[in-house]
């Protein structure tokens, strides 16, 4: 980075670019319009071929950002894995996960600051609903609102969107303290099963993010009833990982230090990928769920199915 100084309570915004010069000045400038007044903003392109690394070159020499050198191509997940490792060498309080093609509304850090300053005790990842908008930022929908937050959802949904995440100190030692590990679904889906076993999650009802769906999106949203069976029934059939992979992953980094309850599941979800009797129990247990009903049941059916 440009300068290592680093103000008290200092946010570290990173962002992760991919041939994302058509709207990445736009979302810059929300960055720059931030009512929280100690923000740094550290970019990694990953490997962009359009006009992304102008921009960011510009921005760059005016000192308004600062840049990691780019290197290869390495996917959302791993660049902004990259990006929290750099962070946790800082002597930053909290990163913020952002996405180079939306648009933040002027007060997302300070409202996200003052909610994870009453948790400072333990790791925690504040996030919120989305405005989904399209190119010309005109609202489509508000993201769905989660009726139970916890690690039993975690271990198979993600309703922690990256772009609006941000965790305090706890949370990025907790994080980086192990590997920050390739076998993942994405990084966000990650930050919040480790957050929701060993810390806290604040969930916040107000959409401070406008959410841009365009052509170009890497992961983005379904929004229209067709679109979600689609993605469901590809992740049904599908899968480039298998959730029990992700749990795997998970049980080999922490398993030294989980509460008794969250080993006893983790196990269950595991051997279920080999055991029919396990495969049922699971499908039967409470402890594990999905926002949605009819997700709650895709589940149900996934598990005796032996696809998790």
């Amino acid at each position: 980075m440009t300068s290592e100084v680093f103000m008290p309570n200092q946010v570290t915004v990173l962002m992760s670019t991919y041939n994302g010069g058509q709207f990445l000045q736009q979302q810059l400038n929300s960055l720059y319009e931030q009512t929280y007044p100690h923000i740094k903003i550290l970019v990694r392109d990953d490997g962009s071929s359009d006009a992304t690394n102008t921009i960011l070159a510009h921005e760059q020499a005016r000192g308004a950002i600062a840049q990691l050198e780019a290197g290869a191509n390495l996917g959302a997940t791993a660049s902004f894995f990259t990006l929290l490792r750099h962070a946790a060498q800082t002597q930053t309080a909290y990163v913020a996960f952002c996405d180079q093609d939306d648009v933040w509304q002027t007060n997302k850090i300070e409202r996200a600051v003052s909610l994870l300053a009453e948790v400072s005790d333990c790791p925690a990842l504040y996030c919120s609903r989305l405005d989904i908008v399209n190119e010309q930022l005109e609202m489509l929908e508000l993201s769905v609102k989660p009726t139970k937050i916890g690690f039993g959802n975690a271990l198979v949904e993600n309703i922690a969107v990256g772009c609006t995440m941000v965790l305090n100190r706890k949370a990025i030692d907790l994080l980086c303290q192990q590997t920050l590990p390739n076998h993942v679904y994405v990084h966000d889906w990650w930050c919040y099963l480790v957050i929701s076993c060993f810390g806290k999650i604040i969930f916040d009802d107000n959409p401070l993010i406008k959410y841009r769906q365009h052509g170009g999106n890497v992961i983005g949203a379904a929004t229209n009833h067709i679109g979600v069976l689609k993605r469901k029934l590809a992740r049904l059939f599908n899968a480039r990982l298998w959730i029990s992979e992700q749990t795997v992953t998970f049980l080999e980094l922490f398993a030294d230090r989980l509460p008794p309850a969250e080993r006893e599941l983790l196990t269950l979800l595991i051997k279920a990928k080999s055991s029919c009797w396990c495969r049922v129990r699971l499908a039967l247990s409470p402890a594990i769920w999905r926002q949605k009903s009819i997700d709650n049941f895709i589940l149900r059916l996934v598990i005796l199915m032996n696809r998790i």
